[in-house]
């Protein structure tokens, strides 16, 4: 297999290497450059290819830096440049392959002395678009500065200041007009880019600050029949909210809160007035509180179902053949065995109540209910499980049916316990919760 692909690739790279030739015959040296790499790429001991593609590749690069002379006389320093770098490019492809085409140093050494200059005209081209405060022209004109000298003058600082200081002016005026999230999302890209950038950081801080959305965490109520489920929602909702990745929103100390509903008294069944709400807010840190339910967890378990099903055993019988030897056959009795379903259900529903501190208004009511099911089928049998296959429909031996078998044999008896199913539910709700408070706080805080 392996010597026919060779042969296969010879093949093709000889007939690469003839319509090469084929149009070095006729003047047309680009495509013949392109057939004979090919060629060479298929074949790299070629000897016609790597031939030709010295000739033709000489060529296809010699055109190249002619049009950079022909720019460079002409004053084009932009055009002059590109054609180098065409030139450079091809020159290194062919390289690849092995084959080294030339450039005269003093075509380098002109290159170089263009390059600078050109350098300079695109250097003052991005200073002059940064004087004007044409912020993204400029940003884009220093990016070719550092593709052609990644360090040249002071292009980086420059650069960071085309880029930060639209942000800041925009961020400035989010500021005034309290758009925290806005104008914080201004401010820290400025840091990111450049960290000493005016006042930004301080600025960025101080929306941060101001645009906080903090939430307090009341004691969950439970209206379900099993217990603990309150304690259990509101551990896995905290845990929840403490991994937002929302800036403005966070959960305010535990500890904190507690304390300060108890010197409040605050019913946390009730409704929060209007009058006590700002200055429970204010002592909390919190501008809501998240109140929730465990309105029900039901669990529904079936009973174990048992089938008693038809298979087949086979076993061996000793008898001795025609020569006299002792052999033997297998033969096949019918025995029984037994197949066991059964299936567990939990479902869990909360209900959500996010309450403004500063009104006392319910910003956020909403239902959450998930559901875990499980399920298991297996079989069981008390003779040699590996000599044992099932049965058709018809009575028949099914061979084929064999391997399904064996998986029921070997397969888990056990349903997942309540309690881990009961906490999946309760977890996919916590995160729930915290998709739906994240909203909120991206709809209240701007």
């Amino acid at each position: 297999m392996c010597s026919l692909i060779v042969l296969s690739s010879c093949s093709g790279s000889k007939a690469f290497v003839k319509r090469g030739i084929k149009m070095e015959e006729v003047g047309m040296m680009s495509q013949a450059a392109n057939f004979y790499f090919t060629a060479v790429s298929k074949d790299p001991f070629n000897t016609d290819g790597l031939a030709g593609l010295q000739r033709a590749g000489q060529w296809v690069l010699n055109d190249h830096l002619a049009r950079f002379d022909e720019a460079r006389l002409a004053g084009n320093r932009a055009v002059a440049v590109a054609a180098f770098e065409k030139a450079k490019t091809y020159q290194t492809k062919v390289e690849r392959l092995g084959i080294g085409l030339l450039i005269l140093g003093d075509t380098e050494a002109a290159y170089n002395r263009v390059k600078n200059d050109h350098l300079e005209d695109v250097y003052e081209e991005a200073l002059a678009h940064l004087e004007a405060e044409k912020f993204s022209e400029a940003l884009k004109t220093f990016d070719e500065v550092f593709r052609l000298e990644a360090d040249y003058r002071d292009s980086r600082s420059l650069a960071d200041i085309a880029f930060c200081e639209p942000l800041y002016r925009n961020g400035l005026n989010a500021l005034e007009n309290s758009h925290w999230r806005s104008a914080y999302a201004d401010f820290n890209a400025c840091v990111s880019r450049d960290d000493n950038f005016k006042d930004a950081k301080m600025l960025r801080d101080e929306c941060l600050e101001k645009g906080q959305y903090g939430i307090a965490l009341v004691n969950f109520e439970n209206g379900s029949n099993r217990t603990g489920m309150e304690n259990k929602l509101k551990s896995y909702v905290e845990q929840a909210l403490s991994k937002s990745k929302d800036p403005f929103l966070h959960l305010v100390d535990r500890e904190n809160q507690q304390l300060i509903l108890q010197e409040q008294q605050l019913s946390l069944s009730g409704v929060i007035d209007a009058n006590s709400a700002v200055e429970v807010g204010e002592l909390m840190g919190a501008r809501a509180i998240l109140k929730a339910t465990v309105v029900s967890c039901d669990v529904s378990t079936s009973s174990l179902q048992r089938i008693d099903t038809r298979g087949f055993e086979g076993y061996k019988v000793a008898k001795v053949n025609e020569d006299g030897k002792k052999v033997y056959e297998t033969k096949y009795r019918s025995v029984n065995y037994q197949k066991y379903r059964q299936s567990r259900t939990i479902t869990v529903t909360v209900q959500l109540a996010l309450i403004s501190l500063a009104t006392g208004k319910t910003e956020m009511t909403e239902i959450i209910k998930r559901e875990q099911s499980d399920n298991t089928e297996y079989a069981r049998y008390g003779g040699d499980h590996k000599n044992i296959y099932p049965a058709r429909s018809n009575g028949s031996m099914w061979r084929l049916g064999r391997r399904d078998l064996m998986t029921q044999l070997q397969a888990n008896a056990n349903l997942k316990s309540e309690v881990s199913m009961i906490d999946e539910a309760v977890d996919q709700i916590a995160n729930a919760t915290r998709s739906r408070v994240e909203a909120e706080a991206l709809r209240l805080v701007q």
